[in-house]
């Protein structure tokens, strides 16, 4: 008889590598990723959405106490509780995917700039300013920047006595669309209604738009990189490279570093995680050294923001003395969007 050699080993081999599965080196299965999504996803993103909402909800009532009772006390709350809500969503936007992209959430919420001359015909025109006709706009004419500035003024010196019963009209529609914008994305995150969560939490099986955990890090990985570059080549850069005051976002409030810092700190909480699980245990396993330095450069991205001398639109003209500054705070975010591209992503796309 003749004996097929290549079969008759290919056999044997087949039986020692099921017999070296009982041994003290198993064979090791792909890396299972679920705690840290889950982590993100629950404790990072719908924690986040959350407090936007609740934040939202805040305001609009501070919004209707200044209405009733416009006091300087009153519009300084009404400013104080804008400040309050524009902090989730910046803190949001290391995670611009799913719904708040999908369903055109953003635009409502965040566009930029205002359109000063269509709100001032607004304003001049017999529309009913009520929450219908204010959905109804573009996203120039409501949102955070709208209510920002007809909160501030465009010199950010608006007195009380300056408001007109349109104004006000105008604010509290615009807040109650802020607000239900933002419950909007709650609820198509939430588990126990849209659930877009489950998406981030069962990926790679049926039912999810993730065809495995690795798509899932991928998209949080892009989203901080997607972050860090509007904040370094975007937010920060073109109002110092044009020397263009009008270029400046949150302008009318003077809370430009605090959105560009809470821009980071998106981040910091994708890859830190809330509750010290983030993508930061993904990279550590890794490359500790890569982890380390990630870590340090966020932390000193936001302390570069933060130390900014003065207001931002001060350090803005070239000859302002906290120019500097507001370049190194620039670099710093350089400096990390280039570690995230040449090391973050890769590692990430090689798992």
């Amino acid at each position: 008889m003749k004996i097929n050699y290549l079969n008759f080993f290919t056999v044997l081999s087949i039986i020692s590598l099921v017999s070296c599965g009982d041994s003290e080196d198993p064979i090791v299965a792909e890396k299972d990723y679920r705690l840290e999504i889950e982590s993100i996803a629950n404790n990072v993103i719908v924690e986040t959405y959350t407090e936007l909402a609740e934040k939202a909800d805040e305001l609009l009532a501070v919004m209707a106490k200044f209405q009733l009772d416009p006091s300087s006390q009153n519009l300084e709350e009404a400013k104080q509780s804008w400040r309050e809500t524009r902090a989730p969503w910046e803190k949001s936007e290391g995670f611009l995917f799913g719904p708040v992209d999908t369903e055109g959430i953003d635009p409502a919420i965040d566009s930029w700039p205002v359109n000063q001359v269509d709100l001032n015909n607004v304003l001049a025109s017999d529309a009913t300013l009520d929450v219908d006709f204010v959905q109804a706009l573009d996203g120039t004419l409501k949102g955070f920047h709208t209510v920002e500035f007809l909160l501030w003024g465009g010199d950010g010196k608006k007195t009380v006595d300056q408001f007109t019963d349109r104004e006000f009209k105008y604010l509290m529609a615009t807040t109650a669309v802020l607000s239900i914008d933002t419950k909007t994305l709650i609820s198509a995150w939430s588990a126990a209604q849209g659930n877009f969560v489950s998406n981030l939490l069962n990926a790679g099986n049926a039912g999810s738009i993730y065809i495995s955990q690795k798509s899932v890090l991928e998209e949080l990985a892009n989203g901080i990189l997607g972050i860090a570059d509007e904040v370094g080549n975007g937010k920060i850069n073109d109002p110092l490279e044009q020397e263009d005051l009008s270029l400046e976002e949150s302008q009318f409030s003077d809370n430009s570093k605090e959105d560009f810092a809470n821009n980071i700190r998106s981040i910091q909480n994708i890859y830190n995680g809330l509750n010290g699980m983030g993508l930061s245990n993904v990279v550590s396993e890794n490359d500790v050294e890569l982890d380390e330095k990630i870590k340090n450069e966020i932390q000193f991205a936001i302390e570069s923001i933060e130390s900014i001398p003065g207001t931002f639109t001060e350090a803005i003209p070239a000859d302002s003395p906290s120019r500097v500054a507001a370049e190194d705070a620039q670099e710093s975010v350089r400096v990390l969007q280039t570690t995230f591209e040449s090391s973050l992503i890769p590692l990430i796309s090689g798992l």
